[in-house]
């Protein structure tokens, strides 16, 4: 009962609601609001009719180069289109579960948060999931890599072949005249070789950064290693020769495109270990010494290792080197320096060393027989972890992680976990 009468009064409720407001007057829209619907109907016509017209112009403009230009249309255009994409996967992320099979010439190289790992039957490109991204066949019997930001480059020491990748794609092949002897790819794609020749002792090729030969340098002394500046507008090579029964290092600094250098600078009594572009100039180092140089070759910082390098390491901002203490190799002394030569890091290794990579954040990573060794040059701090016996290779690669790389798998480890022990403070 009480629900009928509920719905008897909302009844007479609602009645006398539209009693009330049938009496409440309504306006009618003036003429003037009715014109500028008309008005704004038209103007959404036109931007719907040009759209359709640049599409129109567009497909006509496609079909039209498809027709005249199709030559153009080629793969190593879509390539240098493709040749500064990254599609490497965000930095971070931990590698678990990749593995690749054992071979007896192994290289590796971390690059674009991949692990880049090459034989000399092929490169691929591995995510920190495992899965592979880009595969290349190769046939090198001793490969070499280098790696900038942007391009990863591989070439057969000894051989006369190379070639440059990103994480996308094969962005050239190609082959010198004669054997390669040291090789090296700026930031900006320029590429040079250090080659025997057959006049010559030596012959230098330099390519621009179309990856075209450029200009071909040939050395009457033995070149030892060149390296291009990080913009590409120096070249910097290194020879070696004898004179009065010592040697003697010559250093060369070239404007690319250019047959005179612009700076010849000599270092008599040592011999030529390697060079490497740091970003704003060019470390050497030789038998006696490590010399930091600006990009036109002035000399700006200097340390004296007096030994032998047994292992080296350089980035923009530091340089690593490790010296035997013992003729057995099982103490090696790790020395890291700034941009500038002076030592910044200095402590001893009571094992023996197998590698040494450099961060760009400022960490050192050093794969001993037993350990890895992960190094912070700012703090003056390391951390040790036990390591498997076929570990090939350790990256630092930010923070307090490296990446491990054995025979047939790779892993990230963390040096901040609570199992990592053996902090030790620099001495």
């Amino acid at each position: 009962m009480a629900k009928k009468l509920n719905n008897a009064n909302s009844q007479n409720a609602m009645r006398v609601r539209r009693e009330e407001y049938s009496d409440i007057p309504v306006e009618i829209p003036a003429d003037g609001v009715a014109e500028k619907n008309k008005y704004y109907i038209a103007v959404s016509r036109r931007y719907k009719l040009a759209r359709l017209s640049a599409l129109a112009l567009f497909l006509l403009y496609v079909l039209f180069m498809l027709a005249t230009r199709s030559e153009d249309l080629t793969v190593a255009n879509f390539q240098y289109l493709m040749r500064d994409i990254n599609l490497s996967s965000e930095g971070g992320e931990a590698f678990s579960g990749v593995s690749y099979s054992a071979e007896p010439i192994q290289r590796f190289a971390f690059y674009r948060d991949e692990l880049a790992y090459v034989t000399g039957r092929g490169v691929s490109f591995y995510a920190p999931t495992g899965s592979v991204g880009l595969a290349a066949e190769l046939s090198y019997e001793n490969p070499a890599v280098v790696v900038t930001e942007q391009y990863i480059m591989i070439y057969d020491i000894g051989g006369e072949s190379f070639s440059v990748y990103n994480s996308f794609s094969e962005l050239c092949r190609g082959e010198t005249e004669f054997p390669i002897v040291a090789g090296d790819i700026s930031k900006t794609g320029s590429l040079v070789f250090v080659a025997q020749g057959r006049e010559y002792r030596s012959t230098v090729y330099l390519y621009n950064k179309d990856f075209e030969l450029q200009t071909k340098y040939s050395k009457s002394d033995y070149v030892s290693d060149a390296a291009i500046s990080a913009d590409g507008k120096r070249l910097a090579m290194t020879s070696f020769g004898a004179e009065g029964g010592e040697f003697y290092t010559d250093l060369y600094i070239y404007e690319p495109g250019t047959d005179d250098p612009l700076s010849v600078k000599r270092f008599p009594g040592e011999y030529p270990l390697l060079i490497e572009d740091m970003g704003d100039g060019f470390c050497i180092m030789t038998t006696e010494n490590v010399y930091c140089l600006d990009a036109n070759g002035a000399e700006f910082g200097r340390y004296a290792h007096g030994g032998t390098v047994d292992t080296a390491a350089i980035s923009d901002d530091h340089i690593a080197l490790l010296l035997p203490e013992n003729t057995l190799g099982s103490e090696n002394r790790v020395i890291i320096l700034d941009g500038s030569a002076a030592v910044c890091y200095n402590a001893v290794i009571e094992e023996k060393t197998v590698d040494m990579t450099l961060s760009h954040d400022g960490h050192c990573a050093i794969l001993t027989s037993g350990h890895g060794i992960l190094i912070d040059i700012g703090a003056g701090t390391s951390s040790s972890r036990v390591i498997e016996s076929s570990a090939k290779k350790l990256f630092a690669t930010g923070g307090s992680t490296v990446l491990l790389c054995t025979s047939s798998s790779a892993r990230t480890i963390d040096f901040f976990e609570a199992h990592s022990v053996d902090t030790e403070e620099n001495k």
